[in-house]
């Protein structure tokens, strides 16, 4: 299942702690990008379906929306648990636990067979064909959170369930224990803390003794604004549930990525979307993990990997979109390709196409990976448990039947990547689902929460 990476040459390099000052980049020429205004004539564009895609055309699909098009439509993209699938999903969890599952390896051993859900199953299901193959995302509510408030277990037991049911899980996120052991975990607790109280690569020295400035830096990165994007590539359902929100702030957003491919086709910007489609012209570097890349002793990238943001394939188009890895080689990017990035960038800030959402405790974020980018607002905690944000995440890629979309060749296997998604971690590495935040909790004691 795992496969063994490379070690990198050790360089002192915060890839990290440096997503402020890229921030600071991306808000700037986002700022003076400008949108194209002049649309063609809507008659003269040939359009295409997914599963049957030609390049370079419009893509009829619901996934071609935007915020305005979506008012007073929530009753559409937006599932509301109800009493009786609370009921069966608490239920279901109280015989898992009846059996002795226990711990995190207990958990880990699970499938979607072990969780009893003869109504919720088939909607679970359903859920996860229209957010695969229509707008690419769902809203859920009313996710019963306070039900396991003091059943740390139960609550992991329910939202990993979930997972299960539509399909199988991915590693999401690659970490390293103090002792310098590497492990992936299947579900992540974001939070404050995620960055600044885990050693992010053993290969790098660890931080000096008065190491306070560097953790500030990487305590930042938890509570800043987050620059649109897609998680990595290869992945299929993103989910997050919130357990607790902060004080203000934090804000989710959602853009169509299909939507934004096609608005520049009819403003006339073939040559944009050309360029975000070349499949030899995107060089990223390689990854060692899931942070950091491979660098030689003076600090220079080791590899790259071709990896457009548009990818045709199999009779399909899927997106990814990351402007932390263009701004890394952007004096290897020609002035069509960073005016495709920022014009990418610019659109999706634009109010009009992106959805804003303040998740809720209970509220479930799902996306469909390669159709949908998101982002973040700036998160501000208050000083009470209930105040701190904290989302539970992970990744999980559905059967075919449910998502008949093959993962984009250029997009897996890769130098941080498997074959069938999910971060690569070293063989014989443990896979973990934490049950408490990092920063918070070592896994094996109470938790203020």
């Amino acid at each position: 299942m795992a496969t063994a990476v490379a070690k990198a040459v050790p360089v002192d390099f915060d890839e990290v702690g440096a997503y402020n000052d890229k921030l600071e980049g991306y808000i700037q020429k986002v700022g003076a990008a400008k949108a194209p205004e002049k649309p063609v004539k809507l008659s003269e564009l040939e359009h295409s379906k997914q599963g049957s895609v030609k390049p370079l055309t419009i893509i009829d699909s619901p996934a071609d929306w935007t915020a305005a098009s979506l008012k007073g439509r929530e009753s559409e993209w937006i599932y509301n648990f109800t009493e009786q699938d609370t009921e069966e999903l608490v239920s279901a969890v109280e015989k898992v636990k009846a059996s002795g599952v226990a711990t995190e390896d207990d958990v880990l051993k699970l499938t979607g067979d072990d969780l009893d859900l003869p109504t919720l199953r088939p909607k679970i299901h359903e859920l996860g064909k229209r957010i695969s193959n229509e707008w690419g995302f769902q809203l859920v509510r009313g996710f019963p959170v306070d039900r396991f408030k003091t059943d740390r277990l139960g609550l992991i037991i329910a939202f990993y369930g979930l997972g299960l049911v539509f399909g199988r899980p991915q590693v999401s996120q690659t970490d390293y224990t103090e002792d310098g052991q590497t492990f992936g975990s299947v579900l992540n607790h974001i939070s404050e803390g995620r960055h600044s109280h885990v050693r992010r690569n053993i290969n790098y020295p660890p931080p000096p003794a008065a190491s306070g400035q560097e953790n500030q830096k990487k305590r930042e990165v938890d509570l800043a604004r987050l620059a649109f994007h897609s998680d990595q590539a290869a992945t299929d359902l993103v989910a997050l549930l919130s357990v607790t929100a902060a004080k203000q702030g934090g804000e989710s957003k959602w853009v169509s990525g299909i939507a934004i491919h096609n608005e520049l086709l009819r403003r006339g910007r073939k040559d944009l979307v050309e360029a975000l489609s070349d499949e030899q012209a995107w060089r990223i570097p390689t990854k060692h993990d899931q942070a950091t890349y491979k660098r030689n002793a003076d600090g220079s990238f080791q590899g790259h990997e071709l990896m457009p943001p548009f990818h045709y394939h199999d009779g399909y188009l899927s997106i990814y979109f990351q402007t932390n890895n263009y701004q890394e080689v952007e004096d290897q990017l020609t002035p069509l390709q960073l005016e495709a990035v920022w014009t990418f960038a610019k659109l999706a800030e634009d109010p009009e196409y992106h959805i804003t959402i303040k998740l809720q405790p209970g509220d479930i974020e799902l996306l469909h990976n390669p159709t949908v980018c998101h982002s973040r607002a700036e998160v501000s905690d208050g000083e009470a448990p209930e105040e701190k944000r904290h989302l539970l995440r992970w990744w999980f890629a559905q059967p075919p039947e449910r998502n008949p979309r093959p993962i984009a060749k250029s997009y897996a296997p890769r130098s941080n990547v498997g074959p069938e998604g999910g971060f690569r971690v070293p063989e014989g590495s443990k896979l973990r689902l934490p049950f408490w935040p990092y920063g918070r909790h070592d896994g094996l004691g109470k938790s203020t929460y």
